[in-house]
């Protein structure tokens, strides 16, 4: 059951995240009233996004003001459901996160990528 597992990912608009499994998110019928994300308190402001990563990836955080920030997925800390969150990104006064993207793991495709780039010719050898 573990191998079917995915990591969610949340992060809230003054920049504190989370990840925790998807199996604490039951699923609801139709009319259901949903499930908490976090922690009733929402010391970390609302969620600004919520989505599956793998270990391996890294996410970038944009802010109101402008500024980003590129952070590893596994230096975030695993958290249950509707506990709160840990800071990954530190907001300046009056900034939010308003923005979250997903860089999912490349290491293999850049080592495809230089096995298939072909190597320079070496000028003439007279």
């Amino acid at each position: 059951m573990s191998a079917s597992e995915t990591l969610i990912l949340t992060i809230s608009s003054r920049g504190t995240g989370k990840l925790s499994s998807s199996h604490d998110y039951p699923v609801r019928g139709r009319g259901g009233m949903g499930v908490n994300a976090t922690d009733k308190a929402m010391r970390g402001g609302p969620i600004v996004t919520a989505f599956p990563v793998e270990t391996g990836d890294q996410i970038m955080l944009v802010t109101s003001a402008g500024q980003s920030i590129r952070v590893p997925v596994d230096g975030i800390s695993f958290r249950s459901r509707s506990a709160g969150g840990v800071k990954v990104f530190d907001t300046g006064r009056g900034e939010e996160v308003v923005s979250v993207a997903r860089i999912a793991d490349q290491g293999d495709a850049v080592e495809a990528v230089e096995a298939a780039t072909p190597e320079a010719p070496q000028g003439d050898a007279e």
